[in-house]
């Protein structure tokens, strides 16, 4: 065979080699460019307009509570007012043995009037008069407590907000408050410039409007402090990450179909579902998946 003859047989067979090595690089290659994603189920999820608000439970207080005590070693003549009565202010509740002879001194200026108001027991303010168990002929040591009476025109309502939210809060904002299921209105009195070290917790005082006497000290009540409109989405408490940081929040596919980790922050949590802030109007939520997925990793759904 000469070489013009083998030429011609050889030179399809090199064609062919080098077409099949040529192809088989490319689909190496391929197959290199276009891993395989993990996949993950996605939710689209829309924010709803809803009130945010920060509630807790409570218990009423007077607004003003004081302890009279003897400031003499005396004994006690006569009880003017019975526990549990109204007294006004400057009412005469109990009369002490002296109280007549230091009067006519006090009445003749020969007695200061800090002397005479040692023995002078008189309401220093509109109330209701407690612990009155005192009784005539009684001997009472200084310091010792005669009787108590409290204000209840207004009530005060303690609450403590943590960190996160008192950023969000004035003295201006509305507050709902039900006590013993009965929804008055209340006014924020005070918000504490500094926290509990130990809770991280703010106090806050509501006063409460109860110039008719209907409520009492020490009932159980509700309060609501109005945030006002914020954008919220409902998601399964299931789908909650957290990230690096420690920071709780969820996990979406943004528009290159990566993951990224948001964090929100929860309005409501109800054993159903919660309510949280943080996203976009528009988000798709990763519901299953997404302990195995990582922020920035792209995925498939």
């Amino acid at each position: 065979m000469n070489y013009k003859s083998l030429k011609i047989i050889l030179t399809p067979l090199i064609f062919f080699f080098l077409s099949i090595n040529l192809y088989a690089s490319e689909w190496g290659k391929a197959e290199k460019s276009e891993p395989k994603l993990f996949n993950v189920e996605v939710l689209e999820s829309t924010a709803q307009i809803i009130n945010d608000s920060i509630d807790f439970s409570s218990t009423t207080e007077a607004h003003r509570r004081i302890e009279i005590k003897s400031e003499v070693m005396t004994t006690i003549e006569k009880v003017l007012v019975k526990a549990g009565k109204s007294v006004k202010k400057g009412q005469h509740i109990i009369k002490l043995e002296e109280f007549d002879s230091n009067q006519d001194l006090y009445e003749l200026d020969l007695l200061s009037e800090n002397e005479f108001k040692k023995i002078a027991l008189f309401a220093p303010f509109d109330g209701i008069l407690l612990d009155g168990h005192k009784i005539g002929g009684e001997l009472v040591m200084p310091g010792e407590k005669v009787y108590e009476i409290i204000d209840l025109s207004q009530l005060k309502i303690f609450g403590y907000i943590n960190e996160n939210e008192i950023l969000s809060i004035s003295e201006d904002n509305d507050v709902d408050i039900s006590i013993l299921g009965e929804n008055v209105n209340g006014k924020i009195d005070y918000i504490s410039p500094f926290s509990d070290p130990d809770t991280k917790t703010f106090e806050i005082v509501v006063n409460v409007d109860n110039k008719d006497l209907k409520f009492k000290d020490g009932l159980s009540s509700m309060i609501s402090i109005k945030k006002g409109e914020v954008m919220a989405h409902k998601i399964s408490p299931s789908i909650l990450s957290l990230g690096d940081d420690g920071e709780l929040g969820v996990k979406v596919i943004d528009e290159g179909n990566k993951v990224l980790f948001k964090k929100v922050n929860i309005v409501e949590d109800t054993s159903d579902f919660m309510l949280v802030t943080g996203l976009d109007m528009i988000e798709k939520l990763i519901i299953v998946g997404q302990q195995y997925v990582s922020n920035g990793e792209e995925v498939g759904f």
